[in-house]
């Protein structure tokens, strides 16, 4: 492959071309051969009572809306959070009952219930808190709620690590005690199941039946946000709930849409993930989340085109600061090539610790190694967030120096950890040295994973069609990449002042056009009449009110 072209692996997984592109992309994602079948929602959704302790968190729940108790529901600052407590804040409003909410500031409060977050709860006079997105972690400060009188039901997803706070109930598919077929669901999800299971008893069947159809544009909004792999029933919430969200009723979230720029009614993964999340996420990484709760609750289309605007100025400034920090980043990794080292540490004490995630994700992606980058906190605590390559487990790697940390977290390629300013020296060194060992010089090669080489009579619209009812794509399924060997290149383009390419490529008697987005850098080694070999995803546009058929250019090796 030329060396100035992306330095990726590909990886092909397979090479006969007689095959069926589509049973090649099925088996490749082992999903049944029913799956492009139409199906029901209720087929795929498991019963919300095999969930751990879903009976008690009822009865709870119930027991104070009959007692007129006050509830408050405690959320979180990221989409996942944001998006479940929107749900109970729309269930509860339903069966015409108020509650109120609280969401932690990133900066001031840190994540999930802390005994300050009990104490403003207890001074609203709550007699039951709702976690949702948190909880299963929060041992002291329930125990804090309980002896100031205050019941807690927790509603959650992350692992459990220790033992159960003592609460009322503990809605969590990852219990170590839980038997729930399929564990991979996040915190609206759970919500969502907390509501199915309180809505059969608290609403008309057909008031019921609305109320969950109407908000599964919350529920895929979660999903997608938190990276959920879309299998079992994430695949179902997310397929329907795609439909509701193009057709949402939400005044919130339809100005969102607007201030996004997202005009299709064609609503996809890449809609929530690269336009809705990021600007709903802005909210809790610059300030107050409540915002963006407050946004997807809100009647009023004038107040929530108010507070979608804000939302988007907020990503903008967002954006603006996480360019700035990745300069910095960039300028203190001047010799980081002459190191060899494997994993990336940065630190700077004036980077916004809701943002330091975004600058360790961008520098993995860039060097394709595990990275951290580490702020301080106002007691001089250095606070990092991880982003970790397919290779290299991070979380199981920071547990072998969990005693130089306060507190850390997190899962195969994502992590936080706050280390106190003595032992950040030598925990720095040491992961250095550690990951240098562990981590294969081979693992640090970008791989592309390819569905299927194909052939000339696989590229066209029905095939196109085909892979898109695949979909939704995302985590475990992502969009098919397939190879097309030998094809001469043809009247190239440069695009938006040369960050994009066009061009065409001839194989045989058949001519495709294709887009290379971000390709205008490799501009100069694409010649007219070049034998390239192409990898690209195939999609239809619609242009004009006419589908046309397109392929978007991923990879490329020129072969002279």
């Amino acid at each position: 492959m030329d060396p100035s072209l992306p330095p990726k692996k590909w990886i092909i997984k397979n090479l006969d071309i007689s095959r069926s592109v589509i049973d090649v992309i099925l088996d490749n994602r082992n999903l049944p051969a029913d799956h492009m079948e139409p199906f029901r929602l209720s087929e795929k959704m498991h019963d919300p009572y095999l969930l751990p302790d879903m009976d008690k968190g009822v009865q709870r729940i119930l027991k104070a809306i009959d007692s007129n108790e006050k509830i408050v529901i405690f959320g979180d600052y990221d989409v996942d959070g944001i998006t479940s407590t929107a749900l109970m804040l729309y269930f509860f409003k339903a069966i015409n009952y108020p509650v109120q909410y609280l969401v932690p500031n990133r900066e001031k409060d840190g994540y999930g219930l802390r005994p300050a977050g009990v104490d403003t709860a207890n001074a609203m006079a709550a007699k039951l808190i709702i976690t949702v997105d948190n909880g299963i972690s929060a041992n002291d400060s329930i125990d804090y709620a309980n002896s100031l009188g205050i019941d807690v039901v927790v509603t959650d997803h992350h692992l459990q690590e220790g033992d159960l706070p003592n609460a009322v109930a503990v809605i969590n598919p990852n219990r170590n005690d839980s038997t729930y077929p399929f564990k991979s669901i996040c915190g609206v999800t759970v919500a969502f199941k907390l509501a199915y299971a309180l809505g059969a008893k608290l609403m008309s069947e057909e008031n019921y039946k609305k109320f969950l159809l109407n908000h599964l544009d919350l529920v895929a909004i979660g999903i997608i946000a938190d990276v959920m792999p879309l299998m079992d029933e994430n695949y179902a919430f997310v397929k329907f709930g795609l439909k509701v969200l193009a057709n949402t009723k939400k005044p919130g979230l339809i100005e969102l849409k607007k201030v996004s720029g997202v005009k299709s009614n064609t609503i996809t993964p890449i809609t929530i993930g690269y336009f809705l999340a990021p600007r709903l996420n802005a909210a809790g990484r610059m300030g107050d989340a409540s915002i963006s709760v407050d946004l997807i609750v809100e009647e009023s289309s004038v107040r929530a085109k108010q507070l979608a605007l804000e939302l988007d100025s907020l990503n903008r400034e967002r954006q603006t600061l996480q360019h700035s920090y990745l300069e910095n980043a960039m300028d203190s990794m001047q010799d980081f090539e002459n190191t060899n080292d494997k994993v990336i540490i940065v630190e700077n004490e004036d980077w916004q610790a809701g943002l330091i995630g975004l600058v360790s994700g961008k520098l993995k992606e860039h060097f394709c190694r595990p990275a951290l980058a580490f702020t301080r906190d106002a007691n001089g605590n250095f606070v990092g967030s991880a982003r970790s390559i397919e290779a290299f487990h991070v979380t199981e790697a920071l547990t072998h120096f969990n005693h130089y940390f306060l507190n850390y977290g997190g899962h195969h390629k994502a992590a936080g950890l706050t280390v106190p300013a003595e032992n950040y020296p030598i925990f720095k060194q040491e992961f250095i040295a550690y990951v240098n060992e562990k981590l294969a010089d081979e693992s640090l090669v970008p791989e592309l994973i390819v569905d299927s080489v194909v052939d000339i009579d696989q590229i066209n619209e029905t095939v196109a069609q085909q892979i898109q009812e695949i979909g939704p794509f995302g985590e475990i399924n992502p969009e098919p990449f397939l190879l097309i060997k030998d094809t001469i290149i043809r009247d190239i383009r440069i695009m938006s002042n040369g960050k994009h390419l066009k061009f065409f490529i001839q194989k045989g008697n058949r001519m495709f056009e294709c887009l290379w987005w971000g390709g205008g850098n490799y501009k100069d080694f694409l010649r007219l009449g070049s034998a390239c070999d192409l990898v690209f995803k195939m999609n239809i546009n619609i242009f004009q009110g006419t589908p046309r058929l397109q392929l978007t250019i991923e990879d490329a090796e020129i072969k002279n």
